[in-house]
């Protein structure tokens, strides 16, 4: 489990909720907690520094969220001038596990709010966890979401670990259609039915070579993916996705499914990846 565990911070007080989280997995795991707040700069700003004014500004912000985690014996600050989410991409080098805040709600009523967390999830070089601004905690379970490929192996194992030290049960989730409603009577329903429960199987069966001990339960949702992921997680207190390893400029992009599950969060949401070393 994470060694590092790094949380985006703003100055808002009612934006606590990803720093709680993280605060409170930081005790459980007996891990290092890294406070992050970015002074934005703007495009046409050609400082290479903040102001005084600002720094004085940020290092209070820091300041006051380290005095809410005085329980953590290893935590410290740091203080980034720059574009909020290149800056937090940037630090992910030096993270096992990010943590950054989102608001809640759908994609249809927000459709530019969860923007930052789909960009620094999609490129962060490791472990990306979303939490809504508002989340007080709640639910019972990790579901995890898997399609056959092989990113879910990193969700699976994510998930696989929570649900063992939490000591809760393990939902594994592989949500499509069983075929293209436009091609009804054309495409072999139950083969495609079949293909899914096989999905499932096998990667129940790669969470108990990991713990064998673990509560697993399986579930294969008729629905499109996304909103099959979101509903199924409904009462869990996680949910775990994986995403598929890009270089270059298609790193930039988040897998569809994933960027849209985290346009409706509704508790936090773990993007699983392999640690990605520069």
């Amino acid at each position: 489990m994470p060694g590092t565990i790094m949380v985006a911070v703003d100055g808002d007080p009612s934006h606590r909720g990803a720093v709680e989280w993280a605060a409170a997995r930081a005790i459980r795991d007996r891990a290092r907690l890294v406070l992050v707040f970015v002074i934005e700069r703007s495009w046409g700003d050609a400082l290479d520094e903040p102001s005084p004014a600002l720094r004085a500004a940020g290092e209070a912000i820091l300041a006051d969220v380290l005095g809410h985690t005085a329980a953590i014996s290893d935590a410290a600050t740091r203080l980034c001038y720059g574009h909020v989410g290149a800056e937090l991409v940037s630090e992910s080098e030096d993270a096992d596990l990010l943590v950054v805040g989102t608001g809640r709600g759908t994609d249809r009523d927000r459709p530019f709010r969860g923007s930052l967390a789909v960009r620094v999830a999609a490129a962060a070089a490791c472990t990306v966890a979303v939490v809504p601004h508002d989340w007080t905690g709640g639910g019972l379970g990790v579901a995890v979401g898997v399609d056959g490929q092989p990113p879910s192996e990193a969700a699976v194992a994510f998930a696989a670990e929570e649900a063992f030290r939490l000591r809760e049960r393990l939902d594994i989730v592989c949500a499509g259609f069983s075929a293209n409603p436009l091609l009804t009577g054309l495409v072999p329903e139950v083969s495609v039915g079949d293909h899914r429960e096989r999905i499932v199987r096998s990667a129940a069966e790669f969470a108990r070579e990991l713990r064998n001990d673990l509560d697993i339960a399986t579930t294969v949702v008729e629905a499109a993916p996304a909103d099959g992921l979101v509903n199924a997680a409904r009462g869990h207190r996680l949910l775990v996705v994986g995403t598929h390893e890009r270089c270059g400029v298609q790193r930039l992009m988040l897998g569809s499914v994933a960027h849209d599950v985290l346009l409706n969060v509704r508790a936090p949401v773990v993007v699983a990846r392999n640690r990605r070393d520069t």
